[in-house]
């Protein structure tokens, strides 16, 4: 599959994170998905996931890394 990096960030107002792929061969890990949290009572209560890199650059988020 490969090894996974990710970079936190933020969505409507909630924490999220970034996670990028580096495929086996490749030097640059590529933007696969992201989460967004929703945070209740202190603790994490539901993560939203969005498998769309082309979402990406509307966050302001690098195209790899």
């Amino acid at each position: 599959f490969g090894q996974l990096r990710s970079v936190v960030t933020g969505a409507n107002t909630q924490p999220a994170a970034a996670h990028y792929l580096r495929r086996p061969g490749e030097s640059e890990y590529r933007p696969l998905a992201l989460d967004v949290l929703r945070i209740e009572r202190g603790g994490i209560a539901e993560i939203a996931s969005f498998v769309f890199p082309a979402l990406f650059p509307a966050f302001g988020l690098p195209p790899a890394l």
